[in-house]
């Protein structure tokens, strides 16, 4: 298993396919449309992706026997001193359910420790209580739930020290 940090000048085809189906799962089963929620990863291109990329997220791709198969995104606090986001945790659906996602945390964990940091936040829906129950086994806990606008769903935030 190989990890490689996306650029934001290479081709982002791949990685934005990778994102999309993966995103897209859930965007299905919550009823998510480019419409009623247009910034989820279901909907991302090339030209958001490459966007966010240029603000400061470092983005790993995922391969497999050459075969990019998810990815990981890992983000500065500007506000929290020694915090770092994840984000765009994403494995392929015919991928799931073999470890690759713990893998990708772990990667992330790791190398958020080696930039000195001391805690993880994530932001998640708060109705999926599969992916909570999932990133509570990893030692993460819930520190808030928040309403916003834009989105067509309650955000939980989840906290895990290091």
């Amino acid at each position: 298993m190989d990890f490689t940090l996306v650029n934001s000048s290479n081709d982002l085809s791949a990685i934005v396919h990778v994102l999309n189906v993966s995103h897209d799962t859930v965007a299905k089963d919550f009823g998510f449309t480019k419409d009623n929620n247009p910034t989820n990863n279901a909907f991302i291109n090339e030209s958001t992706l490459r966007t966010q990329l240029n603000k400061g997220i470092d983005l790993y791709a995922m391969s497999l026997d050459n075969k990019l198969i998810g990815c990981i995104a890992i983000e500065k606090s500007a506000k929290e001193i020694n915090t770092f986001y994840i984000e765009k945790v994403s494995v392929v659906p015919e991928f799931r359910n073999h470890g690759f996602g713990v893998k990708l945390m772990d990667f992330a964990t790791s190398k958020i420790k080696g930039l000195g940091g001391k805690s993880i936040s994530i932001a998640l829906i708060d109705s999926n209580t599969k992916l909570k129950n999932w990133y509570c086994s990893q030692g993460f806990k819930e520190t808030r739930t928040k309403d916003f606008e834009h989105l067509p769903f309650r955000v939980c935030f989840m906290n895990k020290q290091i």
